[in-house]
């Protein structure tokens, strides 16, 4: 889609980060704009914001949940008509080692991250099919591409993501409907503070940080503070749209990595190690 002035994009986790980065951006453009996040108050705030300069639908949602994600499609198009454009952004973090890992979180972390998208993608891609238009933003992550030790549920549902993004790829072709797989490597977002998103019964169960843990954390907040801007990812996935590309990578610093892991699987080799994640906030 070369014109997006007066469409109707559809954003999940829009009260911060990326996906409000994302409304931002697609409110500058003349777009409409449908807002959704669990997180009500700053939701609230934001979409009144943005709601100054032009038209937005805000909606709390819990994109875990298939009949909050038909609510959010069936709200868009009573308002709008139509949507043209979904970001498949809202997500959160969830580490661990498989072995160590409860199945609550497990389950936490793919209902948002990964059954979250295939909702999305499941409730609004026909509509679009039906319009001959439209073009969908899976927000997977740099983890869709290299499985770091000790993040076992993100990883799982970021592959799922970057597999889900490529089937669809290949089923709309030539359709007008389009699909674009954001791998995003260290971005100034809030995801590495989604233990404030945990469900009341799973925070109660999750035990306390040790001061090891505790200091990775702050670290991983320092490393992710610093580093490209959500503005400037928003401008890549404007791009995107336009230019009908699949790939949306932030930056090249994992490129050499992915390399490795490419030239293994094409010679049969050992797979290369590459650490654990908590290990990259320190390089």
């Amino acid at each position: 889609m070369k014109e997006l002035s007066g469409k109707t994009a559809v954003v999940t986790g829009a009260a911060s980060g990326l996906g409000l980065a994302f409304s931002e951006a697609f409110a500058a453009l003349g777009m409409n704009v449908v807002m959704t996040d669990v997180e009500a108050g700053p939701l609230a705030v934001e979409a009144e914001r943005i709601g100054q300069t032009a038209s937005v639908l805000s909606m709390t949602v819990d994109v875990s949940k298939a009949d909050q994600i038909r609510a959010m499609h069936a709200a868009t198009i009573e308002r709008f008509g139509a949507a043209h454009v979904l970001c498949n952004n809202a997500g959160v973090g969830g580490g661990g080692d498989v072995a160590d890992t409860s199945i609550e979180m497990w389950e936490w972390v793919l209902g948002v991250d990964l059954w979250g998208v295939i909702y999305g993608c499941k409730t609004f891609l026909p509509g679009m099919l039906a319009q001959g238009e439209g073009h969908i933003i899976n927000t997977a992550s740099i983890c869709g591409q290299l499985a770091f030790g000790g993040n076992a549920p993100y990883n799982v549902a970021k592959f799922g993501v970057v597999a889900l993004s490529e089937t669809i790829a290949e089923e709309t072709a030539g359709t007008g409907v389009n699909v674009s797989c954001l791998c995003p490597g260290f971005v100034a977002t809030r995801i590495a503070e989604s233990r404030r998103n945990l469900p009341e019964g799973l925070a109660a169960i999750q035990p306390e940080m040790t001061e090891e843990e505790e200091a990775i954390r702050a670290a991983v907040l320092e490393a992710f503070a610093t580093r490209k801007p959500p503005a400037e990812v928003a401008e890549l996935v404007v791009n995107a749209i336009a230019n009908d590309h699949f790939w949306i990578f932030t930056d090249d610093a994992f490129q050499p990595r992915m390399a490795e892991r490419a030239e293994a699987m094409q010679v049969g080799t050992s797979r290369p190690l590459i650490g654990r994640m908590a290990d990259t906030f320190f390089e």
